[in-house]
């Protein structure tokens, strides 16, 4: 009788546990690849001081642009108030001197404007001004204008001698009625009046006064000359008046008015 031996036995006894974590399939087994959070967040800021900067010089060139040009409107208008007080006042010797350096360099502004205005007017056709030349065949206290003669553009002149303003605006308005004799019962006198659209009645603009020796056998001759500044409104109307007509000399008497401002 034979005996068989087991030779599977083994005295390995496997320890109590879980089996092990099989490895990921995304773990390659190599070194960890440092972040570069600080470097985005750097450029991230730095963009962000770029931004604020641009907005904030765009704010500063809005606001400068805007105080150079309410100082250039500031200087304007006080300009014209100047005009217009030189023009209104009984000016004594150190006003007159100030006056007339002011109407030299405007006489010289005024040039330049006018050669540009032609240039404009040419091109956009929105010039306005008038030339005036006296009728001398009508007898009457309104002065009357030759429309032969005249130069009228973009204003309107009606045969009664009233011009009709077609553009808003500033205009430079100048007279001059030169006298060649005395009023024995008045003053020489020469008034600009307007009339707006919607008023009854005119309104005395400007006023200017000359005198001559009465019962006199020497001829002699005066002239009043009035300039202002004013704004004024569409079919808004002008016309010179006179006391006596008939002592108006012909060729020495002008009116004319020049568009300054769109």
């Amino acid at each position: 009788m034979s005996t068989m031996i087991n030779t599977f036995h083994s005295s390995y006894n496997p320890s109590p546990g879980p089996p092990p974590i099989p490895p990921r399939s995304s773990h390659r087994g190599g070194p960890v690849v440092p972040s570069n959070t600080p470097l985005v967040k750097f450029l991230s800021v730095l963009l962000l001081l770029l931004i604020i900067q641009t907005f904030g010089g765009f704010v500063y060139l809005f606001h400068r642009i805007n105080t150079l040009q309410d100082r250039r409107n500031e200087n304007e208008i006080s300009t014209l108030r100047q005009l217009q007080q030189c023009a209104e006042n009984n000016l004594e010797s150190e006003e007159v001197q100030f006056c007339s350096k002011l109407v030299e360099n405007f006489k010289t502004v005024l040039k330049k404007v006018s050669q540009a205005e032609g240039r404009v007017a040419f091109l956009t056709g929105s010039g306005a001004q008038a030339r005036m030349v006296l009728n001398d065949k009508i007898n009457s206290n309104t002065l009357v204008w030759d429309t032969t003669h005249s130069v009228v553009d973009k204003i309107s002149l009606s045969t009664s001698g009233v011009l009709t303003i077609y553009y808003s605006g500033y205009y430079l308005i100048q007279s001059q009625v030169t006298f060649s004799s005395a009023d024995e019962k008045a003053v020489l006198k020469q008034s600009l009046l307007t009339q707006r659209p919607n008023e009854k009645g005119p309104t005395e603009l400007l006023q200017s006064y000359c005198s001559l020796p009465r019962k006199t056998i020497i001829p002699d001759m005066c002239t009043a000359s009035q300039a202002g500044v004013f704004k004024l409104e569409k079919d808004q109307r002008l016309y010179i008046t006179v006391n006596n007509r008939s002592l108006v000399h012909h060729d020495s008497t002008t009116f004319g008015l020049f568009r300054l401002q769109y």
